[in-house]
């Protein structure tokens, strides 16, 4: 189904005679630099960093819901839209922030975030993506950074359990492709069957 492309034309409002910036669902918001905010979550902790990034993202999600929108126009029914629109709409939120160049990649059923030019710390882009997906599709999924390397990170999309082994693997030392393939085969593997 075709879905409407990210419109950035008044997303962002400069009202100078009150000093305020506005994003589209009217929330003030504050323009920082990006060494700044690496600073603060350093500081902050982890925790903290985590929680701010939880409502950074919630507040995207939220507003590509209401682009997108769902039957009630709070959540994004990702099948009636493609996984690509939601890709779009989230990567313009990521843009009008500051936050990177937001990508997708299919490695077999795995959905990886790429993000260019990202400048914050993992933990608070991880946070964001898992409380963005959630307040748009009502789903529950967790990010894990795979790579972090020069100017581009990758996040991989994945249930809880999955997620857990594949920060196991990452731990052990493989590369973020090997976890890649461990995951696809772990995936394929049959399912031991009880009995009955």
């Amino acid at each position: 189904m075709p879905f409407a492309p990210f419109d950035p034309s008044k997303a962002v409002t400069f009202d100078l005679s009150s000093g305020q910036v506005h994003l589209q669902d009217s929330l003030a918001t504050v323009i920082v630099p990006a060494s700044a905010l690496a600073d603060l979550c350093s500081t902050a902790g982890e925790e903290a960093t985590a929680r701010f990034g939880r409502a950074i993202g919630q507040a995207m999600g939220k507003r590509v819901a209401s682009r997108l929108g769902g039957p009630d126009a709070s959540r994004v029914e990702v099948e009636a839209s493609t996984i690509e629109g939601f890709v779009e709409h989230l990567g313009g939120e990521f843009a009008l922030s500051g936050l990177g160049a937001l990508s997708l990649e299919r490695w077999g059923r795995a959905l990886v975030f790429v993000v260019d030019r990202g400048p914050t710390p993992a933990l608070l882009v991880t946070s964001l993506f898992e409380a963005a997906l959630e307040a748009a599709t009502g789903r529950s999924a967790r990010c894990v950074r795979l790579m972090d390397e020069q100017s581009r990170a990758r996040y991989l999309v994945a249930s809880a359990p999955a997620a857990t082994r594949v920060q196991a693997w990452l731990s052990e030392g493989a590369s973020w492709g090997e976890v890649l393939v461990k995951l696809h085969a772990a995936q394929q593997a049959p399912q031991p069957r009880g009995d009955a």
